[in-house]
């Protein structure tokens, strides 16, 4: 039970996983800031507001292409 206290202490690590989840923090962190938007689009400066969510969701999505077109989301090689 537990861990093998004969083992290596470095235990090999998978770069492509650590590639998938700095992506998926990236992501994370790009979402947590459209959650605000309920609240913004009731200020006086609605235009304002729609450009600057519509450009942080294209800005979401070019970054979602992109890893896609580099193979970055792929699991396997």
């Amino acid at each position: 039970c537990g861990f093998d206290p004969m083992s290596p202490a470095r235990v090999p690590f998978s770069m492509k996983f650590f590639l998938v989840a700095i992506t998926f923090l990236l992501f994370d962190l790009e979402i947590a800031l459209l959650l605000p938007l309920p609240w913004a689009l009731q200020t006086t400066n609605l235009p304002l507001m729609v450009m600057s969510s519509l450009l942080l969701i294209i800005i979401l999505a070019l970054s979602l292409a992109y890893e896609w077109l580099q193979k970055g989301l792929d699991w396997t090689e």
